[in-house]
């Protein structure tokens, strides 16, 4: 079955402009509805969930010449993006306020291997909440434009590649959860326990939430 334009265009319940400007808007806004811009060979689609919050994706669906889809791709929102480099310099700056002190490679060794750590967890961790979120909303647009998408395609959520990423993922969230409760917050470092428990929160409840789904579905 050929996907038309005009069957892509229902998605959208409010046109918009894809730019810095709108996504910042709809975010501010708390703008739940779905929306989208559309051109001549391509339609782009984008919804913001509780869940995804900042981070939601926009679906660019590239049109043939007669009209019909040939092909889905994603990105992360120009808006999101932006909080997410704002976020990591946030997080870094208690960690490494010494480099403008007395800055000694040596002596703060430590301090440079758990910083290091703490941001590729959180940057992990914002890309995993990014890609479930994503698959999910995906999987609606299958359903509503009834594209079959072949069972030899569908990832199996206890392989060894997702098992080995939970054996890294799981304990390092426990190990700043543990560092934000006890050792961010008794220094009054809140919005940055704030921020790291959050993002942490996010990522194990999407992590169980499609677990989950795909038990039920079983």
């Amino acid at each position: 079955m050929e996907i038309t334009k005009s069957d892509i265009i229902k998605l959208i319940e409010e046109r918009k402009t894809d730019s810095f400007e709108t996504h910042l808007w709809i975010i501010l806004k708390r703008d739940f509805r779905p929306a989208g811009e559309i051109g001549n060979r391509e339609v782009k689609v984008w919804r913001m969930n509780f869940w995804n919050g900042f981070f939601y994706p926009i679906f660019q669906f590239d049109l043939n010449q007669e009209g019909h889809l040939v092909n889905i791709s994603d990105r992360i929102n120009p808006a999101g993006r932006l909080f997410l480099i704002l976020f990591c310099v946030l997080i870094c700056i208690p960690w490494f306020h010494w480099i403008f002190d007395d800055f000694d490679s040596l002596e703060h060794w430590p301090q440079i291997l758990v910083g290091f750590i703490f941001l590729g967890t959180c940057i992990l961790i914002g890309f995993k909440i990014y890609k479930m979120e994503m698959k999910m909303q995906l999987k609606e647009i299958h359903e509503l434009l009834d594209i079959e998408v072949e069972h030899s395609e569908t990832e199996k959520e206890w392989n060894w590649k997702k098992i080995l990423v939970r054996f890294i993922m799981y304990p390092l969230s426990l190990f700043f959860i543990f560092i934000s409760i006890f050792l961010v917050i008794p220094k009054r470092g809140f919005i940055m326990a704030i921020a790291t428990l959050t993002l942490i929160g996010l990522y194990l409840y999407s992590d169980v939430k499609i677990m989950m789904q795909k038990r039920k579905r079983k």
